[in-house]
């Protein structure tokens, strides 16, 4: 197994806790990469704390979102997930992406972790990825492989 760095985006966690969301099995194989602690995964402060919410809202679940909450917990504890924090210096590069790709302040601030580690941003938001894709390098749905071989 090789050695990879990748960005998380909120998106592909999502899709690997909904079963519903037509990402679901390429999340799954994300996921499953990311546990096998090989490979050096980034994601900002902010994807866990969305990632909650937004399963919540999708399953109407708040006990699933509570235990989300502690795998976060533990894969940072464990490694496996290295967090940026939102310093004010990653706050003004994120306002400037926001800026120059038209982009979601939550997206920018994503974004970001990937331009300042220069790797690459898993997403499976195709709007993000486009309007990012010229200065940033993105794995989608359609790419995935690049990671997962």
């Amino acid at each position: 197994m090789v050695v990879r760095s990748f960005v998380l985006d909120s998106s592909v966690l999502v899709a690997s806790l909904v079963p519903s969301d037509r990402f679901y099995s390429e999340g799954q194989k994300i996921v499953k990469r990311v546990l096998s602690g090989n490979d050096a995964v980034y994601a900002s402060a902010i994807v866990p704390v969305e990632v909650c919410g937004v399963v919540a809202r999708r399953t109407h679940d708040t006990q699933t979102a509570s235990q989300i909450a502690v795998q976060f917990e533990k894969w940072i504890r464990l490694g496996r997930l290295k967090i940026a924090y939102l310093t004010s210096r990653r706050m003004r590069n994120a306002e400037t992406l926001s800026g120059k790709y038209c982009v979601r302040g939550i997206d920018a601030i994503i974004a970001q972790v990937a331009e300042e580690t220069s790797i690459p941003l898993v997403t499976f938001d195709h709007d993000l990825a486009g309007r990012i894709s010229p200065d940033i390098k993105v794995v989608t749905d359609a790419n995935v492989e690049e990671i997962l071989s």
